[in-house]
């Protein structure tokens, strides 16, 4: 057994100690935030292919996150948006930990001639411990 395996064993056993014991001071805090281009189920429900315009999708959801020409008649317009949860906990200088989780949600419009064809959405999660 090395060093640094003793010191972590003697870590953890201070701090199962400690919670036993009722001395520990455990803290953790979580912070939440959206940025980008979010779409509700709400509006998701009032679209309509075929009826939908692309000036009352911009109106509505404001300007996209990105558009593409893909041909003279065809745009792709793409709403993203990420929610970023991160939280952090501490147990009395004995454990020190925080993660990251990502959910990244972008929604795609094709838009032909000015007027909604299809949409589609597409979800993309990751998670990170630091």
């Amino acid at each position: 057994m090395n060093t640094r395996q003793t010191l972590r064993g003697v870590a953890v056993a201070t701090a199962w100690v400690l919670l036993v014991s009722g001395c520990a001071v455990i803290n953790s805090h979580q912070d939440s935030h959206f940025s980008g281009n979010r779409v509700s189920t709400e509006t998701l429900n009032k679209v309509q292919p075929g009826v939908t315009t692309e000036s009352w999708l911009v109106a509505t959801l404001g300007e996209p996150s990105r558009k593409d020409q893909v041909d003279p008649g065809t745009k792709i317009l793409r709403y993203t948006s990420k929610h970023v949860t991160r939280i952090d906990t501490e147990l009395l200088l004995v454990l020190d930990t925080s993660s990251r989780k990502e959910d990244i949600t972008t929604v795609f419009f094709e838009i032909q001639d000015g007027v909604l064809s299809r949409y589609w959405s597409e979800n993309e999660k990751s998670s990170h411990r630091g």
